[in-house]
């Protein structure tokens, strides 16, 4: 667990960071959301004492995080950042081993640790041996994940961790980050300025401006029930896309219409657990209408669904919030 309360940052003068709390939970991925300049980097660094926070109180698992020596903090919480941060005359395995020798694991144990967590990442153990300068940036950032994980460690910091890569690398990494089992038992912290990428790794999203927290809350809250204006305007744009985003079929059961299909229909069976936006593409997949039968598995209902019929959920949905 992380807890921030009431901390506040000054550079200068002037807070770059304004007196702001929050909790993270256990196994929570919690996102620090904004425009640059907002104070959600300095926010994070904060919390392994990468910078010391003015006032205010920060806890790690219950402890204030200045009663134990910055180094010690550190090698129980994971850090990714933006860019490669890899020691250029350290080959990879030497790269991903600093943690393990700071704790003095003996060789087997680190290699061993090191060969699992090349393979849930996908890099081939051809590269242990070369050196950063020779990886493409999709590897580097995946040895720096492992450097991050090794030691397995309850808490990782990421700091804008897919913002140095192209969009189409950003978009397949940040999708097999998501379903690492690695990172599915810890609490993380994590920047970013890219909303659809808040929207889909975060459980919870504080989202920042001037130093100041606008709101913090579940995905759809923040959608729902925007707390100012400066909320809801963030969002607009891409309102309705980040909507069906964050809803599953489950969140508009009630509202979904059991559409008679004519004998000549294209059935696919689908769970009511995946979201509007992935209904929506599989009643258009490969430029084919198919309808969809959802299987409810809470309640053994089931019901037939086409693009028209998510279209009137949603609305519906939306007029009863």
């Amino acid at each position: 667990m992380v807890s921030l309360q009431q901390v506040t940052k000054v550079f200068e003068n002037r807070p770059a960071v304004n007196n702001i709390s929050f909790t993270v939970s256990a196994g929570e991925t919690f996102i620090l959301l904004g425009t640059s300049g907002c104070g959600k980097t300095t926010t994070l660094k904060m919390i392994n004492r990468l910078t010391e926070a003015t006032e205010g109180t920060i806890l790690v698992n219950g402890k204030n995080i200045l009663e134990q020596p910055a180094t010690i903090l550190r090698r129980n919480i994971g850090y990714v950042v933006q860019h490669n941060t890899l020691f250029p005359h350290y080959s990879v395995a030497e790269n991903i081993a600093v943690v393990p020798n700071l704790l003095l694991w003996d060789k087997e144990k680190t290699n061993a640790r090191i060969n699992k967590l090349i393979d849930k990442l996908h890099l081939s153990p051809n590269l242990l041996g070369v050196y950063p300068g020779q990886l493409s940036g999709g590897e580097a950032q995946r040895v720096n994940l492992a450097r991050a994980l090794v030691a397995d460690p309850p808490i990782l910091l990421m700091d804008e961790p897919f913002g140095a890569l192209d969009t189409i690398t950003r978009s397949a990494i940040r999708k097999e980050f998501a379903q690492l089992d690695e990172l599915k038992r810890k609490t993380i912290v994590m920047v970013t300025h890219d909303v659809q990428e808040a929207f889909e790794m975060g459980s919870r999203i504080c989202l920042m401006d001037k130093g100041r927290i606008m709101q913090t809350g579940k995905p759809a809250e923040l959608l729902f029930h925007p707390a100012n204006d400066f909320v809801r305007d963030f969002f607009s744009e891409s309102w309705l896309q980040l909507c069906f985003m964050v809803l599953k079929l489950t969140d508009v059961w009630p509202f979904l219409l059991n559409e008679p299909a004519s004998e000549y229909a294209n059935y696919e069976e689908v769970s009511p657990a995946i979201t509007l936006s992935k209904a929506m593409q599989l009643t258009k997949e490969k430029n084919e209408k198919k309808t969809l039968l959802v299987v409810n598995d809470n309640t053994t209902d089931k019901k037939t669904i086409t693009g028209e019929g998510i279209l009137y959920a949603f609305s519906e949905y939306q007029r009863n919030q």
